[in-house]
C-alpha cells in the first residue's frame, strides 16, 4: 500500500507505535497518535518524534479521530473491543497491527515464531544459527527491534527473523511468513482475548496466509499446537523431545536428529545443548527445524546449539553471594513459564513471584512449588492471589514484599549456601514496572547491592 498522502491514526504510543510513527511520517504519511496515557506518561516517546509532523491526541480516545482517517495502525496490547476501535470497524476503516505494516514493506523471506513460552530464546537461537552459517540476517519483531523499522532499513536479506505476538498477529490481513514455528500454546493473556478459544485462534493466524511452498514448525508434543496442522496449507515438519517421528526433529538415543525419508541426520548430544532445560531442549529442535527448512548448514547447527547460552532475563545467571546463586527469569511473565524455571533449576529454590494480574490460574503453579520452593516471597498486584492459591493447596512458607529491593533482601536472609535465589513472577511486570528488562535490571541491581554490603 502507498500510504503517501494517507491518514494513518496509531493508537497506543508504545515502543512499536513510535517506531509505525516514524516510519510512516518518512513515507509522507499524515499521521495522528493517540493513547490513553497522558503527555507526562510519554515523555520518552514524544521526545523521541520531536520535530516530526505529528499530531497527538493523549489522555483519552475521541470518537472524532475517526472522522478523517484512511488506515489505523494498533500497537500490540491496545484491547481490540476499545469503543474507538468497534466506531471503526462499523465504518469499515482498516484496522492494522504494526507486524502487518512492516509486512508491507518487507523485501526478506520470514522466519515468524510465536508461542506462549520460549519465542525470545529460539527467535534469538534462528538468528545466530543463520548467522554462523554466513546468512545475511536480521532479527526484529516483539524481541525488541520493531518490524517495521528493520523492514524499511534491511532491504532484501536471506531472512528476516521475527518474535510474534497474540497481540500483534490478531490485526493481521497479509502477514505470511516462509517458516513459521509454533513452539506451544498455554493459557496466557486471558485478561486480553478474554477466552482461551481467542488466544489460540490468534497464534494460529501465523499461517493462515501461507502456500504449500511454505513451512509450519510444529510441537509433536503439544497437542493443541499438534491439532493446528489439519488447518495448514503449507508443509508441516514436526519437532518432538519426547517421541521418535517418522519424519521431523526429534531425539534419538540422546541425539538431537533430522529425519527426512529414510535419512537419519544426526546433530549433536541433547547434553551439549549449551542452554540447560527439557523446555530449552524443545527449543534448541523447533530451531534445528525452522533452520533446516532454511537450508542451513548442520555444522553451524551443531555449533552454535552448544555455544549459545541463552538470552537476558531468561533463567539468566545473575551471581552468587555467600554461597547462594540468583537467577533471573524475569522473562516468566505466566505461570507455564515459571513452572518450566522451576523445573530447570537443581538446586532448593526461595522464589520471587508476582507482578500484573492476567487472570491467571496460579493452581498449577503453586502445585509445582512442592519438593522444589522452600520459600516464596511475593510482589506486586498477585501477591494475595498467589498466597490465597498457596494456602489452599498446602503451601505456607510465604513473605510478601513491597519492592524489588526488599524482595531479594528477604530471599537472601531465608536462604543458606547451596540454595538459589530464583526471580521467576509467573505475571506480567506492567503494575510495578514499564516491562520484563526494567523487572529483571532491577532484579540484578538489587544482588549486585548485596554483594557490596559484604
Amino acid at each position: 500500500m502507498d500510504v503517501k498522502g494517507k491518514r494513518v491514526l496509531i493508537v497506543g504510543l508504545a515502543r512499536s507505535g513510535t517506531a509505525a510513527c516514524e516510519e510512516l511520517v518518512k513515507l509522507g504519511a499524515k499521521v495522528t497518535v493517540t493513547d490513553v496515557k497522558k503527555e507526562d506518561e510519554l515523555k520518552d516517546a514524544i521526545k523521541k518524534l520531536e520535530g516530526k509532523d505529528v499530531k497527538f491526541v493523549l489522555g483519552n480516545h475521541p470518537l472524532s479521530l475517526l472522522e478523517d482517517v484512511d488506515l489505523i495502525v494498533t500497537s500490540p496490547g491496545v484491547p481490540m473491543d476499545i469503543e474507538l476501535l468497534e466506531k471503526a470497524r462499523e465504518k469499515r476503516i482498516p484496522i492494522i497491527s504494526e507486524l502487518e505494516l512492516g509486512f508491507w514493506f518487507n523485501k526478506a523471506p520470514i522466519i515468524a515464531v510465536t508461542g506462549t513460552n520460549g519465542k525470545t530464546t529460539t527467535t534469538t537461537l534462528i538468528g545466530e544459527i543463520l548467522k554462523n552459517d554466513g546468512k545475511n540476517i536480521s532479527v526484529a519483531g516483539n524481541i525488541g527491534i520493531p518490524f517495521i523499522q528493520e523492514a524499511d532499513r534491511i532491504g532484501v536479506k536471506d531472512y528476516i527473523v521475527l518474535e510474534v505476538s497474540s497481540f500483534q498477529l490478531e490485526n493481521i490481513i497479509n502477514f505470511k511468513p516462509k517458516i513459521a514455528v509454533i513452539l506451544n500454546i498455554t493459557e496466557d493473556h486471558i485478561n486480553y482475548h478474554k477466552t482461551f478459544e481467542n488466544y489460540i485462534k490468534a497464534k494460529s493466524r501465523i499461517f493462515e496466509n501461507q502456500t504449500e511452498e511454505d513451512y509450519l514448525i510444529l510441537n509433536y508434543d503439544d497437542p493443541i499446537v499438534f491439532s493446528l496442522s489439519k488447518f495448514a496449507k503449507s508443509k508441516v515438519v514436526y519437532f518432538s523431545r519426547k517421541t521418535e517421528l517418522n519424519q521431523g526433529v526429534f531425539v534419538k538415543n540422546g541425539v538431537i536428529v533430522i529425519k527426512e525419508h529414510d535419512k537419519i541426520l544426526p546433530i549433536l548430544k541433547a547434553k551439549e545443548v549449551g542452554i540447560k532445560g527439557l523446555h530449552n531442549l524443545e527449543n534448541a529442535l523447533a530451531s534445528v527445524a525452522a533452520c533446516w527448512a532454511a537450508g542451513t548448514n548442520l555444522n553451524a547447527m551443531a555449533e552454535t546449539l552448544k555455544d549459545f547460552k541463552g538470552v537476558e532475563h531468561r533463567l539468566e545467571y545473575v551471581d552468587t553471594v555467600d554461597g547462594v546463586k540468583f537467577i533471573n527469569d524475569s522473562k516468566g511473565t505466566n505461570p507455564d513459564a515459571a513452572i518450566k524455571a522451576l523445573e530447570a533449576i537443581d538446586d532448593p529454590i526461595i522464589l520471587i513471584a508476582g507482578g500484573y494480574d492476567k487472570n491467571a490460574d496460579f493452581k498449577p503453579f503453586v502445585r509445582a512449588f512442592f519438593g522444589r520452593v522452600k520459600k516464596v516471597i511475593l510482589i506486586g498486584q498477585t501477591a494475595d492471589k498467589i498466597e490465597r492459591t498457596a494456602k489452599e493447596e498446602g503451601f505456607y512458607q510465604i513473605e510478601k514484599a513491597s519492592s524489588m529491593q526488599e524482595a531479594v533482601i528477604k530471599a537472601k536472609n531465608s536462604a543458606i549456601a547451596g540454595d538459589t535465589v530464583l526471580l521467576s513472577p509467573a505475571c506480567a511486570s506492567w503494575d510495578m514496572f514499564k516491562n520484563f528488562e526494567e523487572r529483571g535490571k532491577v532484579f540484578k541491581e538489587a544482588v549486585y547491592s548485596l554483594k557490596e554490603k559484604i
